[in-house]
């Protein structure tokens, strides 16, 4: 399934996009929207949605990612469209991914929230074996999304990196072991911290970046740390199939004075 001009459309994208279908056209244009994922500025968001809607659209965001919902979809999407934001996706446990019947039930919610990822944000499995069956899981899950016109996917942390029996790391186990409709979704500083190469895993699964978390390393703003943004950007657009950037931010700054910091960044470096 390739992401359609009705869904950039949907997806509140940039003009010079409207004219493309497809994923490979990527490459062609620098107007692939910026999001937040809501976790940076969780406190604040779950205190006063609206509030925080308002301030997130005003720094220069297109969208927003959830990590849970502080009031219902329904009220969400209102909010959404009341500041011109879209929902890109949202963090959601697996149990609402691999049990199907709860898989119905998250489909129902995004597509209230206009969103098309359904990203698992961290999961633990025993070896090989363990990240294998994970990974069937989610093909399975994704056969049940893709006729909804949704992708399901993973998100990775920096115990993604280690190798387990075989040489292979469990994010590439569960990457080679899943359909190519399943979303990998690294997280540029986790992968950088744990020593690991990023650049090489987006170059290895193509067209599986769509959605991608920019995150600098050591807890520090987009710039100021050792990830290759320049880089990172041009694969993500050349081979990586980037749909969506996400900010994330996990550090100890102030959330709203970091998403508002990487924001400016991103508009100041992503030229």
């Amino acid at each position: 399934m390739n992401v359609t001009r009705r869904d950039l459309l949907k997806m509140g994208m940039g003009a010079a996009v409207l004219g493309m279908t497809g994923l490979k056209a990527q490459a062609a244009f620098k107007d692939i929207p910026l999001c937040l994922q809501m976790y940076t500025v969780g406190g604040p968001f779950r205190e006063n949605p609206e509030k925080v809607m308002a301030e997130v659209a005003a720094m220069g965001y297109k969208g927003v990612e959830y990590a849970g919902y502080p009031v219902k979809p329904e009220e969400l999407r209102k909010l959404q469209d009341k500041y011109g934001l879209f929902c890109t996706g949202t963090h959601t446990g697996r149990g609402q991914i691999e049990d199907l019947e709860q898989l119905k039930r998250t489909i129902e919610i995004h597509q209230i929230l206009g969103a098309k990822f359904i990203i698992c944000p961290g999961m633990q499995n025993d070896g090989e074996k363990g990240w294998t069956e994970a990974a069937k899981k989610f093909s399975a899950a994704s056969a049940v999304a893709q006729e909804a016109g949704l992708w399901v996917g993973y998100h990775a942390h920096r115990h993604d990196f280690n190798k387990v029996e075989g040489g292979r790391s469990t994010w590439e186990v569960f990457a080679d072991e899943s359909v190519p409709e399943v979303v990998l979704q690294n997280d540029l500083g986790h992968c950088v911290n744990s020593g690991n190469d990023p650049y090489t895993l987006i170059k290895k699964y193509p067209n599986r970046s769509k959605t991608i978390h920019l995150k600098e390393s050591d807890n520090k703003i987009m710039g100021e740390g050792k990830v290759d943004w320049k880089l990172a950007w041009e694969l993500c657009e050349s081979v990586g199939g980037v749909v969506t950037y996400t900010v994330e931010y996990e550090g100890g700054m102030d959330r709203m004075e970091a998403a508002k910091k990487s924001a400016e960044a991103f508009y100041r470096l992503h030229k």
